[in-house]
């Protein structure tokens, strides 16, 4: 079955002060008939749980099909809905100025992210592997807020500028300078907590999945805890992102029941990046330029931090001590470099 996505947009621009442009647009999408990893015979009844603990595991006349084993492979039922609003202000360039911002709120929901199956945008777990819908939440590339732009400005100073233009040893060291510079910040990844026994393995017969190791990089089907309060912590840090007392494992032997807590509820740091450039234009005659330049890549060296651990009860559990742990996108530290160019 192919894939299918339906899209729709909706926009107003309005040019205002001579050389600026604003826009605001509401865009939408829908998909169907998205990739899903299954396994068609997974035991997810509350009988069938019940039967696979009280005989220490799963009972092959429970599974849906008990004529066969493990029925794993990729069905292609799963959705995913977005809906954002996005805003934009641009500046022409004049007068030595150029910008361009832009904020976007966004909400994006999905079955299962299919990007890269884990190397894009964070693990990929989930409790049921054969019914889609029952994974249905946000996804892991759902980026809420995220604010950009980008500014030139040439400095007002030297020869053909408005200031200090008629003397040539002021041109020399105060003219043809140029600050440039880029910006991001935005919201961080999602993740959802596991419990640490992977109760699938044994009392579903689930295929796809495994016990979460130290590192949290499991992919497939996996035990989510229940609920029993709020995850969210006043003032969130690396020591604690997280309130870990508000999840408790779900064991199917007393409740024949999967975990009641919902596909990526939880958020990691917000990433904030900030580059900058600096140059100067020097002419020899009227052929040769010269350009000198500094550029630095996180010039403030915000600390790109990954999510926390994510294993209930396992080793540093809600911490966090990666800065890439989780996938998600990385921030690099702070560097620069000089150079020089030459134009004839």
């Amino acid at each position: 079955m192919r894939g299918r996505i339906n899209e729709w947009q909706l926009s107003v621009e309005h040019q205002f002060a001579r050389s600026y442009m604003a826009s605001i647009a509401y865009v939408g999408s829908h998909a169907s008939n998205l990739q899903f990893p299954t396994d068609l015979n997974q035991i997810t009844s509350a009988s069938g749980l019940a039967d696979s603990v009280a005989n220490g595991g799963f009972q092959q006349k429970d599974r849906p099909f008990s004529a066969w084993a493990n029925l794993t492979g990729n069905r292609y039922n799963a959705i995913s809905n977005y809906n954002a609003l996005q805003t934009t202000v641009n500046r022409q360039f004049s007068n030595g100025l150029l910008i361009s911002f832009n904020y976007v709120w966004s909400h994006f929901l999905d079955d299962q992210d299919s990007g890269g199956w884990g190397s894009r945008g964070g693990v990929q777990n989930r409790q049921i592997a054969n019914d889609p819908s029952a994974n249905y939440g946000n996804s892991n590339f759902d980026i809420t807020n995220a604010f950009k732009g980008c500014a030139s400005y040439e400095l007002p100073f030297g020869k053909g500028k408005n200031y200090l233009h008629g003397n040539a040893v002021m041109d020399e060291v105060v003219g043809g300078w140029r600050i440039s510079g880029t910006m991001l910040t935005q919201s961080g990844n999602l993740f959802t907590v596991v419990n640490n026994s992977n109760f699938n393995s044994k009392y579903t017969g689930c295929a796809q999945g495994g016990t979460a190791a130290s590192g949290d990089t499991n992919n497939g089907c996996n035990w989510y805890p229940n609920v029993v309060g709020s995850g969210h912590v006043s003032n969130p840090g690396p020591s604690q992102w997280l309130n870990t007392a508000a999840f408790v494992n779900a064991a199917p032997a007393s409740q024949f029941a999967f975990g009641n807590e919902v596909r990526n509820s939880l958020r990691g740091p917000r990433q904030t990046v900030f580059n900058l450039s600096l140059a100067k234009d020097f002419s020899f005659g009227e052929r040769i330029r010269l350009q000198l330049r500094s550029d630095w890549v996180n010039v403030f060296n915000h600390p790109s931090l990954g999510i926390p651990r994510i294993t209930l009860g396992g080793d540093n559990f809600g911490q966090i001590n990666a800065a890439t742990q989780g996938g998600g996108v990385t921030v690099a530290p702070r560097s620069g470099q000089l150079s020089a160019r030459v134009t004839f």
